[in-house]
């Protein structure tokens, strides 16, 4: 088994480090001798003895990450003094991969919490019901409690594309969970970024 993402209901990301072999092929990540050895290192560490040039065996040229869902991350270099340096910095790769590809994909939890609020809101400004109790129906909280989803949700968008900024990911991955074109995300949110504040002010007085 490889890694494994928590919010991955479906199973359609898992992440495996593979080798690169010298015709440039990618070897089997499923190749590996199931011994104390393997699990000892964890699966995604076999290639540090199975293709390492040893006893006849084929060395390895590079490592790459790969996904159940078809993803290949790009060829790396194979350093077999660190192999754990090697594997960590391709479960970096890998999880941004999974990050992106799920980012319009709701946890459970998520989606509950959403789908109540949504009901409850909907709720309130519903017609009333023949016989009902006069309470039932509260459209002027219902346009409230409204107000204040749109008021927060523009907060919390500014505050995850800073985060999402720090963490590094592109206009072009974060476009992607905005459903929406990655000038279009740039224009809006740069100037909540302040290292893209700071990337604009040069420009700005070069030009004044």
């Amino acid at each position: 088994m490889g890694w494994l993402h928590t919010d991955d209901e479906d199973g359609a990301h898992e992440g495996w480090v593979v080798a690169v072999l010298s015709g440039g092929e990618d070897a089997p990540h499923d190749t590996f001798e199931d011994s104390e050895e393997t699990w000892k290192r964890r699966v995604n560490w076999a290639w540090s003895f199975k293709y390492d040039g040893s006893e006849g065996r084929r060395r390895a040229q590079g490592l790459r990450v790969v996904c159940a869902c078809g993803w290949r991350g790009p060829r790396r270099p194979v350093d077999f003094t660190d192999p754990d340096a090697c594997d960590e910095g391709l479960q970096r790769e890998w999880v941004r991969h999974a990050e992106v590809s799920m980012s319009r994909t709701l946890p459970e939890r998520l989606r509950r919490l959403l789908d109540e609020v949504e009901e409850t809101v909907q709720a309130l400004s519903a017609p009333l019901r023949q016989g009902g109790e006069p309470d039932e129906q509260r459209p002027l909280l219902a346009v409230y409690v409204a107000t204040r989803l749109q008021a927060g949700a523009e907060e919390w968008q500014k505050e995850a594309v800073r985060a999402a900024r720090a963490a590094d990911y592109s206009w072009d991955e974060i476009a992607q969970a905005f459903m929406t074109s990655k000038q279009s995300a740039h224009e809006r949110f740069r100037k909540h970024v302040p290292d893209e504040q700071k990337e604009q002010e040069p420009a700005a007085q070069s030009g004044a």
